[in-house]
């Protein structure tokens, strides 16, 4: 990258950060990890640690208890990351097309390529700080919370991961999480409009992918087979991946628990969402290439 592309991603950093909504998000990721350790894990512990049935205390055990608690937070943070992710990505470029400054940045001789990368790479970067920072406090949550329970604090446990293994279910989620961005992304260069990139991603997430999922596999024949095509089922791959061994945990994104088996290999798993990410950026560059901007005319 020149300097000049650089000072032009700094400024647009600064533009977005100056707006309210990153930090919303923030606290919404954060308040999503508290929820998760404190009341779905620790909570449920609690409550269900007397229960005669070991496996209850056990999952709930596994959702808020370090290292386990990675899972559960990734899980978590994939399925709602990818919805918040999609809201930022709508809200920052129909922002534009409602102030009227995309004709502007063009006519000073950028081009309409570079915008259109400049304004998805600040998107990226700052939904990437928003959910590692989250994530990292919800570990620290989990610290407290695995202390407060009595257990040890260690990465030397069955099927435990490494400082490495940790870092690639980290990327695993963010891969999970970025077509859903990209798909929130196209619909608002489409539409320049915030409400048609905000709900387009919350139906699809919450409504259309896991009902087709679901139909789809609870059919006979080739229906389920199928499912190895859809974005989620594949997304759901990469999650199901981070598990650490094989116990299960309590998690409130609305979807099954990913489990491996059923579930398409996690390479090709990872290829599938990359077409699904290449196919949502390619429709975009090619409508923004296409549009009319003589007139900008944005949508709520």
């Amino acid at each position: 990258m020149t300097p000049s592309v650089l000072s032009v991603l700094d400024g647009e950093l600064l533009k977005v950060r100056k707006r309210w909504l990153p930090y919303l998000l923030l606290l919404v990721m954060v308040g999503g990890a508290a929820f998760t350790i404190w009341l779905v894990g620790y909570g449920s512990w609690i409550d269900e640690r007397n229960e005669a049935d070991y496996n209850f205390g056990r999952d709930a055990l596994r959702t808020f208890t370090f290292p386990w608690a990675f899972v559960s937070l990734l899980d978590v943070g994939q399925f709602w990351g990818g919805l918040l992710v999609g809201v930022l990505a709508a809200s920052v470029v129909a922002t534009e097309h409602n102030w009227g400054t995309v004709r502007q940045a063009l006519i000073r001789g950028r081009s309409r390529s570079s915008y259109l990368t400049v304004k998805l790479a600040g998107i990226a970067v700052l939904a990437a700080a928003i959910m590692l920072v989250a994530l990292a406090i919800g570990i620290g949550f989990s610290l407290i919370a695995t202390s407060l329970a009595d257990e040890p604090i260690t990465l030397d446990v069955p099927n435990g991961p490494s400082a490495f293994d940790i870092a690639v279910m980290v990327l695993r989620t963010g891969l999970a999480i970025l077509p859903y961005g990209l798909l929130a992304f196209c619909l608002t260069v489409i539409g320049r409009s915030t409400t048609l990139g905000v709900v387009g991603i919350v139906l699809y997430m919450v409504a259309l992918e896991p009902i087709l999922i679901g139909v789809l596999g609870g059919l006979g024949g080739p229906a389920p087979d199928i499912r190895a095509f859809l974005l989620g089922h594949n997304a759901n791959a990469l999650i199901a991946a981070n598990r650490i061994g094989s116990d299960g945990y309590y998690s409130f994104a609305f979807r099954e628990l990913p489990e491996s088996p059923g579930l398409p290999n996690v390479w090709v798993a990872a290829f599938a969402v990359g077409v699904y990410c290449a196919a949502f950026l390619a429709i975009a560059y090619s409508v923004f290439q296409r549009r009319d901007l003589g007139v900008e005319a944005g949508g709520s």
